[in-house]
């Protein structure tokens, strides 16, 4: 399904153009086995890389007009195998999302903003033209691998899904309507990026704070220091403030990001998926989007949801009153608990009932024994070396590495780890380049937010979080085909296998071989067994938060939106689904950056995650550093990406159907 991987996924910067149009090794390449390694051409100014962008996709045009044309017998090779030289070409610049993500160049990400649209374009046509879906439906595949006929028929699918066997002037509706989408969605993510707030506070209003992070932020001459929302700003604020009024400010502050633009924006941007979802034959974006995921349709995500929501009325109503308690002994007469006071509450909780300083914690987790204690998991599960890959980069601050099995190169990866202006706001992992066996090495990366010195726990466990995206697709690199390779896998599956890698951080065995203080010291056993006891407090509270933004999500997507005012409709669902109040004066959906990204699906971090904690069952009975169910793990369920439904690669691995069970009574 390449197209529609392409469409998508969040996919990167631009790589050398190794790879000539005939999907041959051409003579710039590397030498070793012809298989194509190379690394990220960032130096591009903007204007060099319009040209580039335009160049490329004139070429890319031109091959799909001869490949529509096209009269031979269709076949594999002759239709997909064609199409993959195409898209294998594209590869040069069908990952711009994470040029105008990361780059520090103004120019530059502007004219990437601008390329992806162009780019998204061109994939409208491919989707939109009946001649190669012609092509593609008279492939015989009575000769060819299961693989290789799910491949096929889920290209046809997405085809069809599309629009594809619309009249012409629908689909130039449609086409019409992907690129306006695409438009809308770059502002919409745009102006998040680009929108650093801050409110001012003294000395004294940092009190509770760990002293690294106060001396990292110094007074200038008035007395006044500045907090961001940038999240090396925001978490610490948010956890460890005594000043409440700090934390109201700042919670306020990060959660009107891009307000007002954005407001005008998203109601724009649900009304032409609305209008396109029509089109295609689905009664609302919802719908649509949900056609092609394991969850099947919207009223089986809403009932998933409502399962989960059900499970946790109990759970949350004693965390809250725990909370409430802590609140009184700081405001006596207080009657409910505020969204910013939650992360402060919970800290003195942990503090007090399970004797859990998380300022201690912290001590044991620098950013550069994180990085390396989460290479050497990796080398230890997964039996590969993590070396350190000399190769240009785009700023001082990015990293560069690549990954052995034995001494074969798997493939190599970029960490951007660090917070700076312009850049994204959060985590994420962006896929370079698919692998393709014997033709070319996965390329990734990732756009993370830590500070460069000690880090909490939780960015700990976002970080392995993210670098499982990262082994996915290093993993996934081996196929013949790139319709196959790489993370094409359902979109609400994607995140279960870095959701169940997070276990690993709470695990003493892992964490003693990279946790250590400045002097030196091994994390002790009992602080971890302290952090394990205290890990479920707030798991309520906070799953039911999450709740609470896959149902807006949902509730955003699977109705006409002009039937609903965005505030009005939020605040009646926080009122349904949040245990806490809606924060008055704050537009936090003009921030929700995936309303543009996962659109309806938000509930596919709660859906995955039931999957992980399915997954994770094997280790926990087998053992967490088992390295032969390890090597099941990688082989049946990271392997073989987007080669079989993801349905079935868990099936593999557990010997049965996966269940929901596990996951929703960990929840009571």
């Amino acid at each position: 399904m390449p197209f529609l991987n392409s469409l998508i996924t969040i996919v990167v910067l631009l790589i050398s153009g190794c790879i000539n149009m005939t999907g041959k090794q051409s003579p710039a390449a590397s030498s070793l086995k012809g298989i194509d390694i190379s690394g990220i051409k960032s130096d591009f100014s903007g204007k060099e890389y319009t040209l580039h962008c335009d160049a490329v996709l004139k070429q890319a045009n031109e091959q799909f007009t001869l490949l529509e044309m096209d009269t031979s017998v269709a076949t594999l090779d002759s239709v997909m195998g064609k199409y993959d030289e195409l898209s294998i070409g594209l590869q040069r610049i069908d990952q711009t999302s994470y040029l105008k993500s990361v780059h520090p160049d103004t120019g530059l990400r502007e004219s990437a903003i601008k390329c992806s649209e162009k780019y998204s374009e061109f994939y409208s046509r491919v989707g939109m033209s009946r001649l190669f879906y012609d092509r593609l439906a008279a492939i015989d595949l009575s000769e060819v691998t299961d693989e290789e006929k799910f491949m096929v028929e889920n290209s046809l699918q997405s085809f069809r899904r599309a629009g594809v066997n619309k009249d012409e002037p629908t689909r130039e509706k449609i086409r019409l309507l992907r690129k306006e989408i695409s438009v809308t969605g770059n502002k919409f993510s745009n102006n998040i990026q680009q929108d650093v707030r801050s409110v001012k506070t003294t000395l004294a209003g940092l009190k509770g704070l760990p002293d690294d992070f106060i001396k990292s932020h110094p007074a200038d001459d008035q007395g006044v220091i500045s907090i961001t929302t940038n999240y090396p700003d925001y978490s610490p604020v948010m956890k460890y403030a005594e000043d409440e009024d700090l934390r109201f400010r700042l919670r306020k502050a990060f959660r009107s990001r891009a307000y007002p633009e954005n407001e005008s924006i998203l109601k724009e941007l649900l009304t032409k998926r609305y209008q396109l979802a029509q089109l295609l034959g689905f009664d609302n974006w919802a719908e649509y989007s949900m056609s092609n995921k394991m969850i099947g349709n919207p009223e089986q995500a809403r009932d998933f949801l409502t399962t989960l929501g059900q499970a946790l009325k109990e759970p949350v109503k004693r965390e809250l009153e725990v909370e409430l308690t802590q609140l009184q002994k700081i405001k006596p007469g207080a009657e409910v608990v505020q969204i910013w006071q939650v992360g402060y509450l919970d800290n003195l909780i942990r503090k007090q009932q399970y004797q859990l300083d998380a300022k201690e914690v912290r001590e044991y987790f620098s950013y550069q024994n994180v990085r390396d204690g989460i290479f050497k998991l990796t080398g230890s599960l997964f039996d590969v070396e993590i070396r350190p890959w000399k190769t240009q980069t785009w700023h001082e601050d990015v990293e560069s590495y690549e990954i052995l099995e034995q001494g074969e190169l798997l493939g190599r990866f970029y960490l951007d780890s660090h917070p700076r202006e312009g850049k994204y706001k959060h985590a994420a992992h962006f896929t370079l380049r698919s692998g393709i066996k014997d033709l070319q090495i996965p390329l990734s990366a990732l756009a993370q937010n830590f500070p460069q010195g000690l880090m909490e726990h939780g960015q700990v466990e976002t970080f392995l979080h993210e670098f499982g995206h990262l082994l996915h697709n290093m993993f996934a690199g081996k196929q013949k085909w790139l319709g196959q390779s790489g993370m094409g896998v359902e979109r609400d599956f994607v995140e279960a296998p870095s959701q169940m890698l997070e276990e690993w951080v709470w695990d003493y065995d892992t964490l003693k071989t990279f946790a250590k203080n400045q002097q030196g010291e091994v994390i002790p056993k009992t602080l971890v067994v302290k952090m394990n006891k205290a890990r479920n407090f707030g798991k309520a509270t906070s799953t039911a938060s999450q709740l609470y933004l896959a149902n807006l999500s949902l509730s955003f997507y699977d109705r006409d939106p002009d039937s609903f005012d965005l505030k009005t409709l939020t605040q009646q669902l926080s009122a349904e689904f949040s245990p806490y109040p809606f924060m008055e004066g704050s537009c936090f959906y003009c921030n929700f950056g995936h309303l543009r990204g996962y659109t309806s699906n938000y509930y596919t971090y709660q859906w995955s995650l039931a999957i992980a904690t399915d997954m994770f069952s094997r280790f926990q009975k087998e053992g967490m550093h088992n390295s032969q169910v390890a090597r099941e793990y990688r082989e049946k369920v990271l392997a073989p990406g987007s080669s079989k439904s993801a349905r079935l690669t868990v099936t593999d691995f557990l010997g049965r159907e996966f269940s929901t069970e596990a996951y929703i009574a960990s929840l009571k």
